[in-house]
């Protein structure tokens, strides 16, 4: 991810903001100098998608990342978002970075993402189930609404 994408992952995130945290160009650009990986797709010199995660250690201040800190210590890659754009949905990309950052988390023993439970993200819920993820934990947002902490455990 480079500056010049910042628009168009700008504009994702806004239209995916309701299962997912608003973000504005210093935030983007503060947590891309922060990540372990921060990263889009392109598809025919368009952004399609979206990435982040971060390391045990990072300076991340979300809710998310500090209650799988608490939980994990060092022993965990975060996922923080992924946004795939409506028109590219269901083509494989979100499969295809999740197999990426799954291999990216293995020293770190797990993968850990959340996703809105209350009300209920029912495509990305049913997602991670398939991939093998399990809740081991729910959070009370400020903005009321619940998320599931999601974790996937990546043997050798």
């Amino acid at each position: 991810m480079t500056s010049a994408d910042e628009p168009a992952v700008l504009a994702l995130n806004a239209a995916a903001v309701e299962q997912t945290d608003p973000l504005g160009p210093d935030r983007l650009d503060w947590l891309r100098l922060i990540a372990a990986h921060a990263a889009v797709v392109e598809i025919e010199d368009e952004v399609a998608a979206f990435v982040l995660t971060f390391a045990p250690g990072s300076a991340h201040d979300s809710l998310d990342f500090q209650w799988f800190n608490a939980t994990y210590a060092d022993r965990f890659l975060h996922l923080d978002r992924i946004v795939v754009a409506e028109a590219h949905r269901r083509t494989g990309i979100a499969t295809s970075v999740y197999r990426a950052v799954e291999r990216a988390a293995k020293p770190f023993d797990r993968l850990v993402a959340r996703v809105q439970s209350d009300p209920p993200d029912i495509a990305s819920l049913a997602f991670h189930a398939a991939r093998g993820f399990v809740e081991v934990g729910k959070l009370t947002r400020p903005n009321h609404t619940t998320s599931a902490m999601l974790s996937k455990e990546l043997a050798e």
